[in-house]
């Protein structure tokens, strides 16, 4: 196997993984969904540009002319095929100019590749084996988009069971976290009025303290008016 087919092989790869995530674009239900989507999908559109260019340059790479030229039409596709999917995901997100000529969209491309030779409303098949393979075509292509529209409910599902279940804990944690509001008021409430009690006992105990000072001061008082006395009386 030469380079070319090796690069041109990665290439294929990246753009199989490109094409799924422009189909999540299309499917996606709201504009925000979309553009999350897209956003997700830019580093894998820019790999492939990545690619791309390596492919070109093992294509200058061919000395055969012919081989070449072959070469160039494939990197000419597959240059094509990236600009139809960056076209269709900016036509499911923005708005498009009047005016500005448009490129096939990415649907429209796959209609055509669902179709073949024939068209929508019937025309332009010449055999019933035409008819019968676009039908097929038709039908794996419905098939696919239940699968992902299923896909999708399934994932939105789990979310919204996710969901609940983190809602259930966090009431539960705000029940938690009442409870323990309510303890703590009480604990509270038990502080303050051991509070009170001891400021009512530090009172009394301050008229005690005051009452045996007094006492103390008298009987100081009557001790020197004795001695006083006592002494005066002896002068005489």
């Amino acid at each position: 196997m030469d380079s070319f087919q090796t690069a041109l092989e990665e290439l294929d790869a990246i753009l199989a993984i490109l094409r799924k995530r422009v189909e999540g674009v299309i499917v996606a239900n709201t504009l925000p969904e979309k553009k999350q989507v897209e956003m997700e999908t830019r580093p894998i559109m820019r790999e492939a540009r990545q690619k791309l260019a390596a492919l070109r340059a093992e294509s200058r790479r061919t000395v055969d002319l012919d081989m070449r030229q072959d070469h160039d039409a494939v990197c000419k596709d597959r240059d094509q095929t990236i600009r139809n999917y960056d076209a269709e995901m900016k036509s499911q997100i923005y708005p498009r100019r009047s005016g500005t000529p448009r490129l096939k969209t990415y649907q429209e491309q796959r209609e055509e590749e669902m179709m073949g030779d024939g068209k929508a409303d019937g025309t332009g098949f010449t055999d019933s084996n035409q008819v019968l393979s676009a039908a097929i075509n038709v039908q794996k292509d419905a098939l696919q988009s239940l699968q992902r529209t299923e896909r999708l409910q399934n994932v939105t599902e789990e979310t919204g069971r996710t969901t609940l279940a983190e809602l259930q804990k966090q009431t539960e944690r705000m029940y938690h976290i009442d409870e323990e509001l309510q303890n703590l008021r009480g604990q509270i409430d038990h502080a303050s009025r051991d509070l009170r009690w001891f400021y009512r006992q530090l009172a009394r105990d301050k008229c005690f303290l005051s009452l045996l000072g007094l006492c103390i001061v008298a009987l100081l008082v009557l001790v020197f008016v004795s001695i006083w006395t006592k002494r005066m009386r002896s002068k005489k």
